[in-house]
Parts: structure tokens; sequence; C-alpha cells
């Protein structure tokens, strides 16, 4: 069973579950998601001899929400590397799904020291982003986009469009919980801030992406072959080429969330190339 813990990183109070000893793994969930996703994927990986750290990143599940700051992919690259130092841990493998592949790479860039290795799925980073995600924090457009998006016939489309077969996974319990991450005061102001801040958590805007070649470390990318959010086919290649020597793995029948509708794959995947990363590279 993983377990909670916090600890308080420049001045902010992060949240994780974690299970196992060995190596350390650090895990970062999607946008408007928790590290709650992670913990079926993270309890196979402890089972295989690895510290599984999965992360609350700022403003979401029950790490601090702050809604008068500048979220910048330089503070979360910082505050991920403060958790580090305050475990006695030197570096560890980041794996991130969606928008926590995009906080990972800005990581491996401005933190480099920090990151044995990278397990993307599914990841943001790659494509420029769709100009709706840029209008959110706007003044009334902000605060519309957020209510229409936590009514519950647009969270239901939304996820029953993520899977490649849904109706297993998308129940009114894993609706409720996705609502519930856009609801409430404190969850929508920090929502509406990390919305504004768009400018310094885009891989574009900050120019991280044109240092995507600069990663050295393993890098494994996995795919749902039915990802529609990020298309393997467009967002998947493009990824393969932008780091050197990244190797891309899909998932078959799987859609934006292998570590929820096919986790046993994704563990293996995760599960062997962080064997071989060990080997290769120890951290």
């Amino acid at each position: 069973m993983m377990d909670s813990h916090y600890l308080t990183v420049d001045g902010y109070r992060l949240h994780w579950l974690e299970l196992g000893r060995g190596p350390a793994v650090l895990m970062i969930h999607g946008f408007a998601r928790s590290a709650e996703d992670w913990r079926t994927t993270g309890s196979a990986l402890a089972s295989m001899g690895y510290r599984v750290l999965a992360v609350d990143a700022l403003g979401f599940g029950r790490s601090d929400k702050p809604d008068k700051i500048r979220y910048s992919l330089a503070l979360m690259a910082k505050l991920f590397a403060g958790l580090l130092d305050g475990l006695g841990l030197e570096r560890a493998f980041f794996v991130g799904h969606s928008m926590g592949g995009k906080y990972a790479l800005g990581t491996a860039v401005l933190q480099p020291d920090r990151v044995a290795g990278l397990g993307l799925v599914g990841s943001d980073g790659f494509v420029r982003s769709p100009v709706l995600t840029q209008t959110g924090g706007w003044p009334v457009v902000g605060h519309m986009l957020l209510w229409l998006s936590s009514r519950p016939f647009v969270v239901r489309a939304m996820y029953e469009a993520s899977f490649a077969n849904p109706k297993p996974i998308v129940t009114e319990d894993f609706l409720a919980i996705g609502r519930a991450a856009m609801l409430g005061p404190e969850n929508s102001r920090a929502l509406m801030s990390l919305s504004r801040c768009y400018a310094t958590i885009d891989v574009n805007r900050t120019g991280i992406r044109k240092r995507f070649s600069q990663i050295k470390v393993p890098t494994l990318l996995i795919w749902g072959d039915q990802d529609r959010v990020f298309p393997v086919e467009r967002t998947g290649r493009i990824a393969a080429a932008s780091i050197p020597g990244a190797h891309l793995a899909v998932i078959p029948n799987c859609g934006h969330f292998p570590h929820l509708e096919t986790p046993r794959a994704l563990a293996g995947l995760l599960g062997g190339f962080l064997a071989h990363t060990s080997q290769v590279a120890p951290w």
C-alpha cells in the first residue's frame, strides 16, 4: 500500500505517495489528476525493487494550491529538486503522464543533474497547445471555461474519448473524482492561476523545447495507439525525433491513460527499461 507523506519545499507543502526501497522513481500525474492515478503502476514498480514517489504537483491533489503565484516550469523543476533534497536523494528516474511529462521534461533541461532517466507517457510538450488552452486565465472567459469543463456531460465526454475502451473505467465514481478536481474555490482559483501563467509553463514560449536535444539521459516514450489527446502518429513520432536516443513503445488497444487502462503493460515496459537503465547508468 502506498502511504501519504508531506514535506514543505520553498514554502509550499507537497504531498506524495511512497512505496518500496531501491533507486528512486518520481512519478508526476497529468492535468486535473493526482498522484492517486499511479497507485497500481507505482505498486508494481515498487515490487520490482524501486522506491516510488508519486507526487501531487503544486496546484493539484493534496499539495498546496496557491493562487497568487507565477506557476512556471522553472518553479516545478525547483520544487522536484527540493523534494529530492529533503529526502536525501541525489537523483531520480522521472515518469510523467501528459502534463506531468512536460514537467519532467522541464526538470531534465533545467535540473539535469537530478534526472537519471525519463519515462514519458502520452506526454505533453511536443506539439503546440490549442489556442483554447491559453484563454483559461482570461477574466470571465476563464471562469466560464472552468464552469463548462466541470459539467457532468462535458467531463463524461472528455474521459470517454480518452480511453480505447472506456466502459469499465469511466464509472460514476471516476467521473466524480474528475469533476471534483475542478470544483471548489481552492481548486478553481489554482487552476485559473495556472492558466494565467501559460507563457511560463509552455515549453515553446520558455525556450525549453529548443533544448530537448540537450537531454542525454535514457528516455522511454510510451503511447497508447488510440490516444486521441496526443495521437501517437503525430506527437509520439515528433517526441521520438526530439530527444537523442529516445525509444518509442506503443501499447495496442490503449488510449491516453495507459496507467489506468493497461497498467500491466505499462508497468512491464517501465520495469524493463528501468532495469536496463540501472545497469548501464545506475543512480
